[in-house]
C-alpha cells in the first residue's frame, strides 16, 4: 500500500493532502508529516483522494484532533470519500470530527472557538 501527503497552507489553515491508503503500513507516514508541517494549531486533512482507512488511521485522526484541540486549535476533516466516511459513522467520531464538503469549505468557516 502506499500513502502520499502534499502540504500548504490556505487562509492559515495548514492543509494535508492525504492520498492513497492509510492503514497500519504507511500511518508512519501521516504521523511524520503532521510532526513536521502542523506547527500551529489549525490543521486540515484533505482526504478527498483517501480510499481506504483502518483503525491505525483512525486512532491517529483522534489524536490529532485531541492535540489540537487541547492546544486550543482545530483539526478539520474534508472531502471524506465514502469507505473512510462509513468508518467514521461505524466508530461513531463523525459527530466529533469536524468534518467538510471540501477544504475551501474547511478553510473559509472560521475558527470553532466552542471547543
Amino acid at each position: 500500500m502506499e500513502l502520499n501527503v502534499g502540504s500548504e497552507v490556505q487562509r492559515g489553515w495548514r492543509v494535508l493532502a492525504v492520498t492513497g491508503e492509510l492503514d497500519i503500513d504507511t500511518v508512519p507516514v501521516l504521523s511524520a508529516r503532521l510532526d513536521a508541517d502542523v506547527t500551529g494549531a489549525h490543521a486540515v486533512l484533505d482526504l478527498s483522494g483517501l480510499q481506504f482507512m483502518d483503525s491505525t488511521g483512525l486512532a491517529l485522526v483522534l489524536d490529532w484532533h485531541r492535540r489540537l484541540t487541547e492546544a486550543g486549535g482545530q483539526l478539520r476533516i474534508a472531502a471524506t470519500q465514502a469507505p473512510v466516511q462509513r468508518l467514521f459513522e461505524l466508530a461513531d467520531v463523525a459527530g466529533v470530527l469536524s468534518l467538510h464538503e471540501t477544504v475551501d469549505a474547511a478553510v473559509q468557516e472560521p475558527v470553532d472557538t466552542a471547543h
